[in-house]
């Protein structure tokens, strides 16, 4: 695959409107039947988030101002694919800025549930005259009410998640060195905390505040990259157990979700495997031995099984299928041997939901395998936005704290321009990218809104 194809799979540009609407007659969309369960939160392609049922009849703008809707800028312009599936309705949104155009106004987004989806925390970037100001903020959907919790004149909000408890939310800062982790209380001008600095910066909270894994190289004069495993009391924080150091081919550590493993990547004389622990990362011991490249791994929410993949370089994350593990046994098998972008399990841990990457096509492919049987099922062919594709590219951290799928599994959700076919060249200009709730059966998709990333609340928690 060409890097010039990769890149068109990621950007989209608004269509004109006589071409729009000589699309529109051609052109239609079905409604899906039954809505899923969960809550939906989007940031539209004006900048500003937005917070729905599954339905999403009736979406509520959560950061809206009166002063009016600013279009969301976004680099990377390049023709894309036709044809395209249009949106049944054009958006009444003002055109594309000048690209010399002085940026004003304030971009929202990143927006991510608490664990019992009764807030949601986004981030904001403020340009005013003076400069830019970042911020991050708490919505507290019944009672219709935001509050700042953090704000910077000079470090930019880079990911935001949530610790289990649903008091304190954790973010990334971008700073001129690397990266700093940052705890936050969910109280108005609470002071915040530094947990730790580094660049890669990855990171995964425990079944308590208290405890952290992470996996950084220090921005220290020793630059060591390590695995290792943190706790923070009120007054102090310390690395209890170095799990792993030297160079290590993964992104972030990762609990089981029922809290009794700890599963990360280890190198052992120019082998890597991955370890699974267990919660306090003793009697670690080795799964799989994986093949050279950067891998990424996810746990299924049985707790029961792995599914990893490895792609050749870092620098271009094509995945090279995925294989599922079984913790127990070790054993490990092929759920697809088809190049991947990202994968997801469904809540229930019966299917993994992936980002294809079909060779010499300038666009991205869903399907969805069940589990048990193997078998597999196409959902469609879309043009991503930059911020899905961010997504893509760090899935395996986003797994834990942002979730694409229902509640109930049944569907999932995801923002871009869906592709009538497979056009094998890319020709023409896209429309404005939409959110689409897409079941798992081979439904015919929900269209939301023109959206450029979105996510479902979290299931239940019990």
């Amino acid at each position: 695959m060409t890097t010039s194809a990769m890149r068109l799979r990621r950007v989209w540009i608004p269509i004109s409107t006589a071409a729009a609407i000589l699309l529109l007659l051609n052109t239609t969309i079905a409604r899906a039947g039954t809505a899923p369960s969960g809550n939906i939160t989007y940031v539209g392609t004006d900048s500003n988030i937005y917070y729905c049922d599954a339905k999403c009849a009736q979406p509520k703008c959560i950061t809206c101002k009166g002063e009016g809707a600013h279009v969301r800028r976004e680099a990377g312009i390049a023709p894309v694919a036709w044809p395209v599936q249009m949106p049944d309705e054009l958006p009444g949104r003002p055109g594309r800025p000048e690209e010399n155009a002085p940026r004003t106004g304030t971009d929202y987004g990143w927006p991510t549930f608490s664990p019992d989806g009764k807030l949601l925390a986004y981030t904001s970037e403020a340009h005013k005259k003076d400069g830019t100001s970042y911020a991050v903020w708490v919505y507290e959907i019944a009672r219709q009410v935001s509050m700042q919790i953090f704000e910077s004149r000079s470090e930019r909000v880079i990911y935001l998640m949530w610790l289990g408890d649903g008091k304190h939310l954790s973010f990334l800062l971008g700073e001129p060195r690397g990266l700093s982790l940052i705890l936050a209380e969910m109280k108005e001008s609470a002071p915040v905390r530094i947990v730790t600095t580094g660049l890669p910066l990855y990171f995964a909270w425990g079944a308590t505040p208290g405890e952290l894994a992470v996996h950084l190289l220090a921005i220290n004069s020793e630059r060591t990259e390590q695995v290792a495993l943190m706790s923070l009391t009120p007054t102090s924080q310390n690395i209890d157990k170095v799990l792993s150091s030297g160079r290590t081919p993964f992104k972030n550590p990762c609990w089981s979700p029922d809290g009794k493993h700890l599963a990360y990547i280890a190198s052992y004389h120019a082998e890597s495997n991955i370890i699974v622990a267990d919660a306090a990362g003793k009697n670690p011991r080795s799964v799989v031995s994986l093949p050279v490249g950067e891998n990424s791994l996810i746990w299924a929410p049985d707790s029961a099984h792995l599914a990893y993949s490895t792609a050749i370089t870092a620098q271009n994350p094509v995945y090279h299928g995925i294989k599922l593990v079984d913790i127990a046994s070790a054993t490990s098998k092929w759920l697809t041997k088809v190049d991947v972008a990202a994968f997801f399990f469904s809540p229930d841990a019966q299917h993994v939901l992936y980002v294809g990457v079909p060779p010499e096509k300038p666009y991205y492919t869903w399907s969805v395998i069940d589990v048990r049987t193997g078998k597999e099922k196409a959902l469609g062919n879309f043009l991503s936005t930059p911020d899905e594709s961010t997504v893509y590219r760090y899935f395996d951290q986003l797994a834990v704290s942002h979730t694409i799928w229902s509640p109930d599994s049944k569907a999932f959700i995801y923002a871009g321009v869906r592709l009538k076919g497979d056009p094998d060249r890319a020709i023409g200009v896209s429309p404005p990218p939409m959110a689409y709730v897409v079941p798992i059966d081979g439904s015919e998709p929900h269209q939301i809104a023109t959206a450029v990333i979105a996510f479902f609340s979290p299931p239940p928690t019990h």
